[in-house]
Parts: C-alpha cells; sequence; structure tokens
C-alpha cells in the first residue's frame, strides 16, 4: 500500500513466518502485489479506510470508493480484466486452518488449547492495522509465549 515501514511490519512477517513453518504452506501466496492484497483481505477482512487513504499505493488497488480492484488475466483473451469486488469481513477462518494443519481429530483438549493460542498469537500479529498490531513486548508476555495456556 507504500505504507511507511516500522516495527510492526516485522511483527506481520514473524506471524507469517509462523504459520508457514506450522503448516508448511505459504499464507499468502500472490505472485503480485494485487493478489497479495486479495488474500490479506480473505483471511483478516478489509483495510481501514484511514489506512487505504494514507497508502500511497492504495489508488492502485482500490477504488475511489476505497473498494478493491480484483486484477486477473482473462482465459479467452488472455488480457487483464480489472473488477470490483466488495469485501465486508473474512472468508477464510485462520485458527481452522492451523487446526486442520494440526490435525485436530487426534489431538487432545491441551494441545487444541496450545493451537488455540497460537492462532490467537497469529491473529494479533497480522492484525491488517500496523497501529493495532500486537508489538514484540506483548507478543512475548502472549500466553503462547510464556506457556499459560
Amino acid at each position: 500500500l507504500g505504507l511507511p515501514y516500522d516495527p510492526s511490519l516485522d511483527v506481520w512477517s514473524v506471524g507469517c513466518t509462523l504459520y508457514e513453518l506450522f503448516t508448511g504452506k505459504i499464507l499468502f501466496p500472490g505472485r503480485s502485489n494485487n493478489q497479495m492484497l486479495r488474500y490479506m483481505m480473505e483471511v483478516k477482512g478489509k483495510f481501514s479506510h484511514k489506512m487505504l487513504r494514507r497508502g500511497q499505493f492504495a489508488g492502485q488497488h482500490f477504488d475511489e470508493g476505497l473498494n478493491f480492484l480484483q486484477v486477473e488475466v482473462d482465459r479467452l483473451t488472455n488480457k487483464e480484466v480489472t473488477k470490483k469486488v466488495v469485501i465486508t469481513r473474512p472468508t477464510k477462518d485462520l485458527k481452522a486452518r492451523l487446526m486442520a494443519a494440526a490435525g485436530s481429530g487426534q489431538m487432545s483438549d491441551e494441545e487444541r488449547a496450545l493451537v488455540a493460542q497460537f492462532a490467537d498469537l497469529l491473529d494479533r500479529c497480522l492484525n491488517l492495522n500496523p497501529e493495532k498490531r500486537i508489538s514484540v513486548k506483548e507478543a512475548l508476555a502472549h500466553p503462547f509465549c510464556t506457556g499459560k495456556v
């Protein structure tokens, strides 16, 4: 989006990396910035209007009404097509994806609780709003990191 970098970006990166280490899958497997933004919104919902207005490159991916402009290649014409996509809430559940990767059907209640705590930590690391994202200090004090499940 073209927002300034700060330490919260590192927290985002750690969240993505932890997800990938745990599941063996890339969290946001987009091949372009546009696809990456779409995958982020599928997991975390839409970006705030405030963030989009401040983003240097938001105009490349969002219209004047701040609706997402998805770019894809038409299979018949092989040309890029842009379509407006209205995203109101997440469509993919991070916790469910983590539970599935862990094989939740074979886990004890304690293991399920641990994965739930891990999901909560990742959810906070991956807050779309850098100002509301968990800090490094808060992350280290999170029950998943302290072992207080």
